[in-house]
Parts: structure tokens; sequence; C-alpha cells
């Protein structure tokens, strides 16, 4: 396996200690799924994270949660990342913590991939009860279930690389293009994720102005 993306400078400028208690506390508050955008907000804002115009830097973020990030040609077909929490990593990739997206995905597909990945990293593990999580993501599957924690991470995902405000605000920007294609490339490449993705947090804002814009 080979690292995912050439990855500048990041700096660790909180320390260990910051992230653990961002974690902690952020664990510890509500997570059903009403409450997700608010949580990503707050994910956005303890990286200091507002201008979004290259798009969140997921991979940055979770660096600095201590993962170490990868790109395979996965099996079976279909699966586009996962994530492992397990001691015996440290050894080997020089952290316990490892995720893994594949090789041939687009660069917003990863970057989607990566952010359900935190999503279950952040809600469904606790560093301070157990030493071992694992966590696949099989998009075609995962992002119809109607299991809880899939549509939490899927909603993470989305509400981390496309806030609704900034959202909102960077289609009235795009609205004067000519076609509805070119509104939703547009925002795709703004936001750093793929067009399927956009059309898709149309229909999750449920306004109807977006909707008669995508049909």
């Amino acid at each position: 396996m080979g690292k995912i993306i050439k990855i500048t400078n990041y700096n660790n400028t909180k320390g260990d200690n910051m992230y653990k208690k961002f974690l902690k506390e952020i664990r510890e508050k509500a997570s059903d799924i009403n409450d997700i955008p608010t949580r990503a907000q707050e994910v956005l804002n303890f990286f200091n994270i507002d201008n979004l115009a290259s798009g969140v830097p997921v991979v940055e973020i979770l660096i600095n949660l201590g993962f170490k990030i990868f790109q395979s040609e996965l099996e079976p077909i279909g699966l586009s990342a996962y994530i492992a929490v397990d001691p015996k990593f440290e050894n080997v990739y020089g952290s316990n913590k490892i995720t893994c997206v594949h090789i041939w995905d687009n660069i917003g597909h990863k970057k989607f991939a990566l952010a359900h990945e935190l999503g279950h990293y952040i809600f469904d593990f606790d560093d301070y009860k157990s030493f071992y999580y694992y966590n696949t993501y099989f998009p075609q599957k995962d992002e119809n279930a109607q299991e809880p924690k899939e549509i939490r991470a899927n909603k993470f995902a989305a509400n981390l690389l496309m806030p609704e405000d900034k959202f909102v605000q960077k289609l009235e920007e795009c609205k004067n293009l000519e076609s509805k294609v070119d509104i939703v490339n547009a925002l795709a490449r703004y936001f750093v994720v793929s067009p399927t993705a956009v059309i898709k947090r149309f229909g999750e804002l449920d306004v109807t102005e977006f909707e008669n814009l995508i049909k």
C-alpha cells in the first residue's frame, strides 16, 4: 500500500492531549441523527476550518487524530474504504490507527469515504473503552442502508464536507451558470466532492428550490 496523497506540512499545533479531550467531549454529546450537523460543525470549528474553497482537509484531520492513511486496490469489489484501530499496527505503520481508500476512486469519492469513516471513528468507537475497532465502507450498500450507524456516518460526512450554510451560499453564487449540470459540477469542484455527493446534498437539505433545480 502507498500513501493516499502527498500531504503538505500540517502542524500538530494543538498537541495529542487536546485532540483526546476534544474527542472525549464530542462523544459525550448527543449524537442522534438530528444532532449530526452540529457535531460536524464542531469538528470544523475545532480545526479552524472556515474557508472551504479547496474543500475540507479531511486527510489532515485524520492525520492529526493519529491516523496513517493509505490507498490500495481494495477487495472485495465494491469496497471503497476501511478504518481499523488495533495495537498490532503500531510496529508496522507507526500508529495503532489506519484508514485506507480504493486507489482508483476519484478524489471526491475518496474524501467522502474518509469523512464517512471519520464519522464512525468519532461516534462508534471510544479509545477509553476499547483497543480495537474495524469498519468497512461499501457505498452501494451503506449509502442506502437503514442501519442508524450508517445513516449517521453518511450524514456526518455530508455535513462535514458540505456544511449547509456554505452550500447554500455557494449555490446562490452558481445560479447564473447556464445549466443544472454546470451548477452541480461547480459545486463539486468547490467542495472537492463528487457530483453524485452534490446531488444527494440537494435532497438531504430538503429545500424545494434545490429539488426543482435538479429535476
